[in-house]
């Protein structure tokens, strides 16, 4: 059950999960062509995640409206059972935006939950940080892929063009050929949505081909999957049957995640903490490691803002491009092993 926006009143809990086209009693002036476009204003993916968040703090005992000591005991609680900082700062954002989209005061900015939250990511100690897929470990990884196989020829196509595009996971599997522009230098990838790209303003990646003598060029892996599958038009990347019978529909996000883990393991990689965000994220750091700028690398990976696009990179050690490097121009002396006495 679930608190209703009156004080004491109860409504249903399907009503609490995100339903933009029907919304509570204090919005309801609103008419129902705004209540689409209210819909129309977030996208499919991100609905689903907030739903699915919402779930575990109903099915965690939680009222909807919450009060700030209701959510500070559910991310309290949750932090025991051993969820992440990351996952309950998701969970925090999805009940901030239910408490918006209901137009009701957000308990999510209160004192007692940033603190509840400042402790966790105190107590969990070293940030999250995501494993770069890097060009070598692409290449390792394409070479424990079967090509011969349509299968393989998919898989190898898909992550030479994650890696390649800098693409999010949601992103490479909606793209559909006609998208896709053939140029002598390569192919320009439209992309119609992504995640900073709501609106659907012109969005396009160019992808480069490599020399002949290149093995894993992402253009001729994907002109070899689009030419065995015999795809036409349509999703780009597809599901295969056990048979090897294609299927119609575009691949998900979570079929994405368990090829790379399945391919991982054969590759002897398992253990590197890659997941198909690091495909992304290893394009950005090794562009950055070749010395490409900023904005170039932006261009690719369609970062708009400047610090999340910093985030991204990882330094190969602590002691690369230091800025206290003064001594360009100093001649190297001779070096002496130093011991503790």
């Amino acid at each position: 059950m679930t608190r209703d926006s009156r004080p004491g009143e109860l409504i249903q809990s399907d009503e609490a999960v995100v339903e933009f086209e029907r919304l509570p009693q204090v919005v309801k002036r609103l008419s129902a062509r705004a209540r689409r476009h209210i819909a129309n204003s977030v996208s499919k993916n991100t609905i689903r995640g907030m739903r699915a968040d919402l779930r575990v703090y109903q099915r965690a005992g939680g009222l909807l409206p919450a009060d700030e000591f209701d959510i500070a005991n559910f991310i309290a609680d949750q932090r025991a059972l051993g969820k992440k900082p990351a996952t309950l700062e998701r969970y925090l954002n999805s009940l901030h935006m239910w408490h918006r989209y209901m137009n009701l005061p957000s308990p999510v900015r209160s004192m007692p939950v940033r603190a509840v939250m400042r402790g966790i990511r105190r107590s969990a100690g070293t940030r999250q940080k995501e494993a770069p897929l890097l060009l070598e470990d692409l290449h390792r990884l394409l070479d424990h892929i079967d090509r011969s196989s349509l299968r393989g020829k998919r898989d190898s196509a898909l992550f030479a063009m994650c890696f390649h595009g800098a693409f999010r996971r949601s992103e490479v599997v909606a793209l559909y050929l006609e998208d896709i522009q053939w140029e002598a230098r390569g192919v320009l990838v439209g992309l119609r949505r992504s995640k900073t790209n709501q609106e659907g303003a012109e969005e396009t990646k160019a992808i480069l081909r490599a020399p002949a003598s290149f093995s894993y060029c992402p253009v001729r892996l994907l002109e070899a999957w689009l030419a065995a599958s015999g795809i036409r038009r349509g999703a780009v990347f597809r599901s295969i049957s056990l048979s090897g019978k294609l299927g119609a529909g575009r691949l998900t996000g979570c079929v994405v995640a368990q090829r790379l883990a399945h391919h991982l393991e054969a590759a002897g990689m398992a253990d590197r903490g890659f997941s198909p965000h690091s495909f992304r994220a290893g394009f950005i750091t090794e562009a950055h490691r070749r010395g490409k700028a900023a904005v170039d690398i932006k261009r690719v990976s369609g970062h708009r803002s400047q610090s999340t696009f910093e985030r991204y990179i990882r330094r190969s050690d602590a002691f690369e491009d230091h800025a206290g490097d003064f001594y360009g121009g100093v001649k190297e002396p001779r070096v002496y092993a130093w011991r503790c006495r």
